[in-house]
């Protein structure tokens, strides 16, 4: 994988103070009270914002895969400090295959095989059929999940070994550059005893829901589907403890609205009984409290006060005091490990003021991204263009790096007829019959200090192109929601740069998320040849051809990729890692003494 290749150098750059790595061995950890008035492998962690729900195909939320991903287990998931899958539920990564005969010749085959050992809360073994159930859910047009439909939508069915229930194959009649990943790591898998207990989408071939027409005509005739879907979308199996079911070594044991979430670690769990299983199967801490605290003075206070063992994505400007503070830096380790993140504003290219590009490039040289790298970030960023990491080998270096030009700005404003008619010092267009000002509503998440210094740099920046941004706080899941509704005019975004080969379609293909509008039929079919193109070398041309596209076309506007910024305990070892929020929150493990 790309990653790989880049993190051994990016990590001996990274500005980590102390790096202890996890160890193999399970033996139970000296759990006496450390002065903390609460057992020393109990850990409390910080979350920026409330996680949305906890049923994974219903969420693309960052905060609530953090949260899910000790509740459930995945076929593979990631080796934090390598990026490379690694076995949790299957045995082994999958026998891949091409496909040269038979109905889905030119396509692929992947093989895996479930563990003995993992099994489900009611001791019932996980099987091939809670892999094809999962499949099932996402694929059921009823269920509101389109963003891994999109990852998913290549798979055309699955084969049981009839001697071996745990066994399966993927069978797809197309390549797909992330089908590895896609399979296995996407999602987790979710037990069909508990969430079809009724048998609703038992007897429906895979086969059936994996095709989008046949699926959406199924829809139209049998109920079931709907039925279905309105179980699954229900209360229970988002937020309640009961509703809640998965393969993971942690069990939600309740959830506390704006105060905390609690996971405790099952005494019995499958994966303790795997020998040398791996880091895909470690899980440390006998209890995970999240603390959901958006306004970072608060939570930096409870930093202080004792009652917060690890804080990720921490303010730059309080990453840096807080090294200054002796009793915290005596307690505390301080990381900064590079991250798999990029930061941008989000533009709405369906409404008026920003449907012309050259309004959307104006905007990127009107944002002074420098000063709020050096201001807002106190120089922990890199300067960024486009989706792609800037250390990857596909980053389009020919495409310039955006300084700060309000003349430019203007200039590109002039051309696409805005100027300021009424001398008020914002620019102006006459816009189906009336006059409209280049005056843009910025939606930022309230309570982050950062968001906020971040709002107010852009507000200013832009002042001198004739731009009048107003800076809009918004709890979380409000902005989350609008964004999905596609009712804004600009939002302040981060979003995880895959540690695969990087797969544009959910963000930027007609059948994918789109929140920008910027496909076109051409980006499209360029996506869509991306998505089958095995050959690496002729893969990184199209992507570059088409970061170059989003470039010009400027539906987002890139600022920076920072570095991690995290505080963990002492008596807590882990590997950092670029992978979002910096660090595996399982893999928290006492320091022997």
């Amino acid at each position: 994988m790309q990653v790989s290749k880049i993190l051994p150098f990016l990590l001996l750059l990274s500005a980590a103070i102390t790096f202890n790595s996890c160890k193999s061995d399970t033996k139970e950890k000296d759990t006496e009270t450390v002065d903390l008035g609460r057992p020393a492998d109990e850990a409390i962690l910080h979350l920026d914002a409330e996680p949305d729900r906890l049923l994974p195909m219903l969420t693309t939320n960052n905060y609530s895969r953090t949260v899910f991903n000790g509740i459930f287990s995945y076929l593979l998931t990631s080796d934090p400090s390598t990026v490379e899958l690694v076995p949790q539920l299957a045995k082994a990564r999958p026998e891949v295959k091409e496909l040269t005969e038979g109905p889905y010749a030119g396509g692929m085959s992947y093989t895996f095989e479930i563990r003995e050992e993992a099994v489900w809360d009611n001791g019932s073994p996980v099987t091939a059929e809670d892999f094809i159930f999962t499949l099932k859910a996402v694929f059921n047009p009823k269920v509101p999940a389109p963003a891994y439909r999109v990852y998913l939508s290549f798979i055309d069915d699955i084969q049981v070994d009839p001697d071996n229930p745990r066994r399966f194959t993927v069978l797809t009649s197309k390549k797909y550059i992330i089908g590895e990943e896609a399979i296995s790591a996407a999602l987790p898998v979710l037990p069909a005893y508990h969430y079809d207990s009724d048998g609703l989408l038992k007897d429906i071939p895979i086969k059936t829901l994996a095709n989008a027409k046949e699926a959406e005509q199924l829809a139209e005739e049998d109920d079931r589907l709907q039925q279905f879907a309105d179980q699954f979308n229900s209360q229970k199996f988002s937020r309640e403890p009961e509703g809640i079911v998965g393969s993971g070594a942690y069990r939600l044991v309740s959830w506390e609205t704006g105060q905390r979430l609690i996971l405790e670690r099952k005494e019995n769990w499958w994966g303790d009984k795997v020998e040398n299983g791996g880091i895909g199967v470690m899980a440390h801490p006998t209890k995970l409290i999240f603390r959901p605290i958006s306004d970072s003075n608060s939570a930096i206070t409870t930093l202080k006060n004792g009652t917060m063992d690890v804080m990720a994505n921490i303010q730059p400007k309080q990453f840096m005091e807080l090294q200054e503070t002796e009793f915290v830096a005596d307690e505390y380790n301080f990381y900064s490990p590079p991250s798999l993140v990029n930061t941008f504003v989000y533009l709405n290219t369906r409404i008026p003021a920003l449907q012309d590009k050259k309004v959307r490039q104006a905007l990127a040289y009107a944002i002074n991204a420098n000063e709020i790298i050096e201001t807002a970030f106190y120089g922990l960023a890199e300067r960024t263009v486009t989706p792609v990491h800037p250390s990857f080998t596909y980053y389009n270096k020919d495409l310039e790096t955006i300084s700060y030009q309000p003349e430019k700005a203007r200039a590109l404003l002039a051309e696409a007829g805005w100027e300021d008619s009424n001398n008020n010092g914002i620019l102006d267009k006459e816009i189906e019959g009336q006059l409209v000002e280049l005056s843009l509503k910025y939606n930022y998440t309230a309570g982050r200090s950062l968001a906020e210094t971040t709002a107010l740099l852009i507000q200013e920046s832009t002042k001198a192109a004739g731009f009048d941004i107003q800076p809009v706080p918004q709890e979380f899941t409000v902005t989350q929601e609008a964004l999905q509704r596609r009712d804004f005019e600009l939002v302040g975004g981060a979003k995880l740069i895959q540690s695969t080969p990087w797969e544009p379609k959910q963000d930027f293909h007609s059948d994918g998320d789109d929140r920008t509008g910027f496909a076109s039929p051409e980006t499209d079919a360029l996506i869509d040849r991306i998505q089958i193109t095995i050959d690496e070398k002729e893969r990184n041309e199209l992507y570059k051809e088409l970061q170059a596209v989003i470039y010009d076309e400027m539906p987002l506007v890139y600022i920076m990729v920072p570095q991690s910024r995290i505080i963990i305990h002492k008596r807590f070892g882990t590997e950092v890692t670029p992978i979002f929020p910096g660090y595996v929150p399982q893999l928290l493990q006492l320091n022997e003494k």
